[in-house]
């Protein structure tokens, strides 16, 4: 009777998991039926990874964690397709303006129905331009497949000069 009792409390703990992990919360306008639930930390530490290898300006590492059709829209609406397009853009910024980053926080999440898998993460982000350092907050919304990056949209916040705060 014990077994019983314990299999149907797992099986109704299980469908109880279940159903609260697939409610989903928020909305995606063009997809109504779409939903989001919290994601996995597998997202978490592929993204932290990939933000460490831009610190490092590690070109070989980034492109192994693209995709090979990687999309990335910029603050000024501007696109990158591709990692040859991105490993070239990168070449470039790291030797302009040395970027650096700083996550500060970060939250993956999981589409439902689709299975996307998705993290959004705040950031400082340091360059230097002229000599000048410049601090911005940088809001990215990331879509991995497979693993690898697949897409993102980067959203930055202007912030005054150290020397004013």
């Amino acid at each position: 009777m014990k077994k019983i009792i314990l299999l149907f409390y797992l099986a109704f703990s299980t469908q109880l998991l279940f159903a609260q992990n697939t409610q989903g919360v928020g909305f995606f306008t063009p997809q109504p039926e779409e939903k989001f639930i919290a994601g996995s930390d597998d997202i978490t530490k592929l993204w932290t990874d990939y933000i460490e290898a831009h610190n490092k300006q590690d070109l070989g590492k980034i492109m192994s964690m693209n995709s090979d059709s990687i999309y990335i829209q910029a603050p000024n609406g501007s696109t990158i397709v591709g990692k040859e397009q991105h490993k070239n853009f990168l070449a470039a910024w790291f030797k302009a303006e040395n970027p650096k980053w700083e996550i500060y926080w970060a939250m993956p999440y999981r589409s439902v129905p689709s299975g996307a898998d998705w993290i959004i993460a705040g950031h400082r982000e340091s360059t230097t331009v002229n000599g000048k350092k410049v601090i911005k907050n940088a809001m990215i919304d990331v879509e991995v497949t497979d693993g690898l990056i697949r897409r993102f949209f980067v959203y930055t916040m202007d912030l005054p000069d150290e020397a004013s705060n």
